[in-house]
């Protein structure tokens, strides 16, 4: 009978073990995407609001340049500084984009291990 309670003592610890286990990932699952979705989120209202101010910006260039000499080139010039801004994107996009962000998504998914688990 000893015997018997210890089995059904160890059962219960076990089952109680594995379910906090699977409640600590839960929570920690939960956590994870919670900072990812809030970061997507303001940096998706940041790149709208910049977007905006942008639009905003050029329109105003255009007007000043082409009350200058420049006339009707004013709106080329403003589309070909754009132009130029969106070839430099293209080709740094690993090092300003794809390398930030895969250190971003790494550094919140994996934990990097403690000293005392080594």
């Amino acid at each position: 009978m000893d015997e018997n309670n210890r089995v059904t003592h160890f059962i219960r610890l076990l089952r109680r073990f594995v379910t906090m286990n699977i409640d600590y990932a839960r929570l920690t699952a939960a956590e994870k995407v919670t900072i990812l979705f809030s970061t997507v989120a303001f940096y998706a209202m940041a790149v709208i609001l910049g977007t905006i101010f942008v639009v905003f910006l050029s329109i105003s260039i255009g007007h000043i340049l082409s009350t200058t000499d420049i006339g009707g080139w004013a709106y080329l010039i403003v589309a070909g500084f754009y132009l130029l801004m969106f070839v430099a994107l293209v080709l740094l996009r690993r090092k300003l984009f794809i390398n930030p962000i895969c250190k971003f998504v790494t550094r919140i998914l994996c934990k990097p291990p403690q000293d005392n688990e080594l």
